[in-house]
């Protein structure tokens, strides 16, 4: 069975079934090199750059090839990425969405004066998002009727949240990978001071948190 330049096992000889990399021994046509996109080219739908001639985006697994991939607008049926690889008795997962104190301390903290006037809402209940989606949208609703898979915009709203900050992706093990979207104040994870790079997917396991906004922090765990 042919490997991979990432190491993978695939069944396929010219692009890989699992992570949808060009196999090494696959034959480079003339057509194809005519057609093929600049390296760079960043994908439409999470924005993460191509890595070279990959048939999927690392992110969110768009197609490059065939152009199939997610709907990211909030409201629109999402059409699923390949799953190939997942298995067939994958883990299930869920997100505890919640107004952190510690975390806003520290944004103001940070941020002062610009958070002078800002208050740390004092009723927030807890919230428990099922992850049944390959993709779940970040962010605040927008006054088009938008409104994506975690709305941060609802009561309190979480005012340093984007409509469009931040996007979480299962990757073909089963576990997820977040990506900021170029949001105004960035993205953090488990208490650190830099945000993450946008447009980079950042591989999560079980128990991490996600802080965006002002004082928002996204647990993802395992079930």
């Amino acid at each position: 069975m042919p490997t991979c330049p990432k190491g993978h096992r695939s069944a396929t000889d010219d692009w890989c079934e699992v992570c949808g990399h060009r196999m090494s021994s696959a034959p480079h046509s003339a057509a194809a090199q005519h057609t093929a996109p600049s390296a760079a080219e960043p994908c439409p739908d999470c924005g993460t750059p191509r890595d070279g001639l990959a048939q999927f985006c690392e992110g969110c697994r768009y197609n490059f090839v065939t152009r199939a991939g997610t709907v990211l607008a909030a409201g629109s049926p999402l059409s699923q990425p390949s799953r190939a690889g997942v298995p067939a008795t994958a883990p299930t997962w869920t997100v505890s969405v919640r107004a952190d104190h510690d975390y806003f301390t520290a944004m103001m903290a940070r941020n002062d004066p610009q958070g002078q006037g800002l208050w740390f809402p004092t009723h927030s209940p807890e919230l428990r998002i099922p992850l049944t989606r390959f993709l779940i949208t970040i962010g605040r609703r927008h006054s088009t009727g938008q409104t994506p898979d975690i709305d941060l915009g609802g009561t309190p709203e979480d005012p340093g949240v984007s409509h469009k900050h931040a996007i979480l992706v299962q990757q073909p093990d089963s576990t997820w990978s977040l990506i900021d979207k170029g949001s105004t104040n960035g993205t953090t994870v488990n208490g650190a001071e830099d945000p993450i790079d946008p447009f980079v997917p950042v591989a999560l396991k079980d128990g991490d948190r996600v802080h965006v906004g002002l004082w928002t922090t996204i647990t993802i765990r395992r079930d």
